[in-house]
């Protein structure tokens, strides 16, 4: 009922920690919903990220100022690529609404703009209050451009934070998630592991790529005076060393290739993967690992994590993957990408293979839920053909269709995107179930 639905839209307005994950086809039906109730414009009813898709011509001039300041809270990186025009489209019409004539925003107009900071360039940013930065803290992600803004306003001196050479620990604490490479103003080392520690401590949600930029972006700001050696001069790295929240902070490619012996990675791998994230140091840790034997390798493998990211397609083919969970740890997204210089797309699907070349392994709709959409883009014609099979008993057992997730091949080449579009087409056609067939080959259809 319409009521019903109005005050599920109202139900969904939380902030915070509390804040209901919307997707755009969400919030435009929710703005269709409402956009013709009398209270359409009292703003703050509805939840901040339907504000995005209003009409903004329906938006009374003498409330526009509410308007912003409700949007303030809304998720700016919500637009798809179709939409993405309206988010400039927002900023124009927040400009005519507050009077905005420069790139020099005053306090009261970052206040109003909130969440809208994230989306200035780089001009705005160094030129406007310094209250600008609290706001951009909420950023999920800054540009080249607005990092390099950001340092530009802080290395002035004239925010709160004072005088870069006046900055201690502390500071960077207060600056919380700020892009990164403000790391780079610090000349102190045990400033910048203290920084590290904290950051790991604190924001321990954070992505293992973001984690992996912040140290890359750290250690790069260390001018390291090491001598190429091949003693271990930092010390052994144990258990306990791994245990530290910066490890491996302390070793440079060298040392950590010296102080890190066989049988520690054998006997601390799960540790090791866990905290080590730059691909040179990930090199390491798999060639210490290829070293024992063929068997440990086997027991090993689905412990790999990010480690196995940065196999060549000769390591993969001398690995045995029998199991399931072997395949779903190797087929782990959060472990980031295969590195685009040893053929990814060869590795994930000499994975695959290995997998299926085993007695009584097949492409179920287990393993399709392991492998994903993306990576399904990188498999043979002669692999892909199983799936008519596969998709045409999943989706002909009610009980089956639930174990079987969307799969989303937006990342596939037109090619491979016909091939499975023919293939879901042929199967869902043949089948009993009560669902249509559109809904069935939905996933497969794209744009």
């Amino acid at each position: 009922g319409k009521r019903q639905i109005k005050n599920l839209i109202k139900a969904c307005r939380r902030k915070g920690t509390n804040k209901v994950p919307l997707v755009e086809t969400q919030l435009t039906c929710m703005y269709n919903q409402i956009k013709e109730e009398s209270d359409a414009t009292s703003f703050s009813l509805y939840p901040p990220d339907v504000l995005l898709y209003y009409d903004y011509s329906l938006v009374p001039r003498s409330s526009c100022r509410s308007y912003f300041q409700e949007l303030a809270d809304a998720d700016f990186s919500i637009f798809s690529p179709a939409l993405t025009y309206k988010r400039s489209a927002v900023f124009d019409n927040a400009r005519s609404c507050l009077g905005i004539t420069s790139t020099s925003l005053s306090e009261d107009n970052v206040s109003v703009l909130g969440n809208m900071c994230c989306i200035l360039d780089g001009s705005y940013i160094q030129n406007s209050h310094p209250s600008i930065l609290e706001q951009l803290k909420n950023c999920p992600d800054l540009t080249v451009g607005q990092s390099a803004a950001v340092e530009t306003l802080l290395t002035n001196g004239n925010t709160p934070y004072g005088v870069p050479s006046t900055w201690s620990e502390q500071t960077l604490k207060d600056l919380g998630t700020i892009k990164f490479e403000l790391i780079n103003v610090f000349s102190l080392q045990d400033t910048k592991r203290n920084f590290l520690k904290y950051f790991l401590k604190v924001f321990g949600g954070v992505s293992r790529e973001q984690r992996k930029q912040l140290k890359k972006e750290i250690r790069q700001s260390i001018k390291s005076d090491s001598e190429q050696t091949a003693e271990c001069t930092v010390g052994i790295i144990t258990q306990v060393t791994i245990s530290d929240p910066t490890f491996p902070f302390d070793y440079n490619i060298n040392q950590f290739n010296n102080c890190l012996s066989v049988s520690t990675v054998k006997d601390n791998l799960d540790a090791i993967t866990e905290k080590v994230d730059e691909v040179e140091y990930l090199r390491i840790v798999l060639q210490k690992l290829q070293e024992v034997s063929k068997k440990s390798l086997k027991q090993t493998l689905k412990l790999l994590s990010a480690a196995s990211r940065v196999a060549t397609v000769q390591d993969v083919r001398l690995w045995t993957i029998s199991k399931i969970d072997t395949l779903a740890a190797l087929m782990d997204s959060s472990n980031g990408g295969w590195d685009p210089s040893l053929v990814s797309k060869q590795s994930t699907c000499v994975i695959i293979s290995k997998y299926l070349a085993v007695g009584g392994n097949k492409l179920g709709s287990a393993e399709l839920n392991v492998i994903g959409g993306p990576n399904l883009c990188s498999l043979d014609h002669e692999i892909t053909s199983g799936l008519n099979y596969t998709l045409l008993m999943c989706y002909n057992v009610s009980f089956s269709c639930r174990e079987v997730d969307s799969l989303d091949i937006s990342s596939c080449t037109a090619e491979k995107k016909k091939e499975f579009f023919t293939i879901s087409f042929e199967a869902f056609n043949l089948t009993t179930s009560s669902v249509s067939v559109f809904q069935l080959i939905q996933p497969y259809i794209g744009k």
